[in-house]
């Protein structure tokens, strides 16, 4: 017989109080030097200098290398297809919906002098966004669109690249490993600190802080994903930001967020009570616990809320639950690690490729609460006649 003792509230609460306050307190302005200080003496920054030191040839950039910045009348701008994305309508409507001129980032064109007109090899979106609102009456017909020009005979050192060969050029990088999407850690911030400091309502940012609030419910508190890596992650650490937003049903109708954020709820509480000394809070128990709160309330495929909860998941099932858990895996990260393990086997001996789906991690869960000991009722989930005997 395991034995378990229910306590009160997180003992390391006051470490997850410390990484919460961040979001709402102290100054948030650093100066630039300071802030790119520690880099001076970075190995891989050290090296790319030495490596474009190198290229540059004794030469040094001015300047006139970096182009110029114009407001130019949209008419006289032409897309190079060959190097643009396609217009993508949702992405569109998105930028529409929520505009907000302040924020749009100046075109970069390069300056045809043959013709004198404008090829623009990065801000598609953004220029047909303008020409929407222009159209619509929403933008002023004195206005202009902001760019950012190179002349198409601008030879800049370390480069043989002229014309559209940069624009080019420049598309991939933009859009490649010359802009890093952001973790999702500091997307959520923003969003929470839209509420926190600055009196947001969208409602991606005031859903956000609905979430964040979850989580400091249950003293947790979010935090990059590479700060979970190499076993540095602190109890109540929460790195795996999508799937709790996925969990919570982020940016979806207010209606509808008022339920879903209720699966997170259950989820975070559940391993706050259990297993809040572990280091960092398991995104696969939390994905596998919400995911099964949402079928308990009779959650279908298109999330209709249900008029009431076919099964309701008693404390008995989550202690029970958690024994299991204990008594199998040793903690939530062991679960996750044998789902993964589990699936994997299960591939290989049916001749299927091996890959990884969080899918199995309800089924799985649901499984082993139900062949190893435990009493309470639990709904079906999806995926149950898939994973079945694995």
């Amino acid at each position: 017989m395991n034995r378990l003792i229910t306590r009160g509230p997180n003992p390391f609460a006051p470490i997850a109080k410390i990484k919460n306050s961040q979001l709402s307190t102290g100054s948030p302005y650093q100066e630039l030097k300071k802030r790119a200080a520690p880099l001076l003496k970075d190995s891989d920054i050290l090296e790319s200098v030495v490596s474009l030191r190198q290229r540059l040839n004794g030469k040094t950039y001015n300047s006139t290398h970096f182009g110029r910045l114009e407001e130019i009348e949209f008419g006289s701008i032409d897309i190079n297809i060959d190097i643009q994305r396609e217009l993508e309508n949702k992405h569109i409507a998105s930028i529409i919906r929520l505009f907000d001129p302040r924020i749009i980032q100046p075109v970069n064109v390069i300056y045809i002098k043959e013709t004198g007109r404008y090829s623009a090899w990065d801000g598609q979106q953004s220029s047909a966004v303008f020409t929407i609102l222009y159209h619509f009456g929403l933008i002023d017909k004195t206005t202009k669109i902001q760019c950012k020009v190179v002349d198409d005979d601008l030879r800049v050192p370390g480069s043989d690249l002229v014309g559209e060969a940069v624009g080019n050029y420049g598309f991939r990088r933009i859009n490649g490993n010359g802009k890093k999407q952001p973790d999702a850690f500091f997307r959520h911030r923003s969003q929470v600190n839209g509420v926190r400091r600055y009196g947001s309502d969208l409602r991606e940012d005031r859903q956000s802080h609905e979430i964040q609030l979850i989580m400091e419910k249950h003293n947790m508190f979010p935090a990059p994903s590479v700060e979970g890596k190499n076993s540095k992650a602190l109890p109540g650490m929460i790195t795996y930001i999508s799937g709790v937003e996925q969990i919570a049903g982020h940016d979806t109708d207010d209606d509808e967020f008022e339920v879903t954020k209720g699966d997170l709820d259950f989820a975070l509480s559940w391993h706050n009570k259990y297993f809040a000394n572990e280091k960092g809070v398991n995104g696969g128990i939390i994905l596998a616990l919400g995911r099964l709160h949402a079928a308990s309330r009779g959650h279908d495929e298109t999330k209709k809320r249900a008029a009431e909860p076919r099964i309701v998941l008693t404390e008995q099932f989550g202690l029970e639950l958690a024994e299991i858990i204990r008594s199998r895996y040793l903690t939530p990260a062991g679960f996750h690690s044998a789902c993964k393990e589990r699936l994997r086997t299960w591939q290989l001996k049916n001749y299927i490729r091996p890959s990884w789906s969080d899918t199995c991690l309800t089924p799985f869960l649901v499984m082993d609460y139900v062949e190893h000991g435990g009493t309470q009722p639990v709904p079906m989930v999806s995926g149950m006649n898939l994973y079945a005997g694995v």
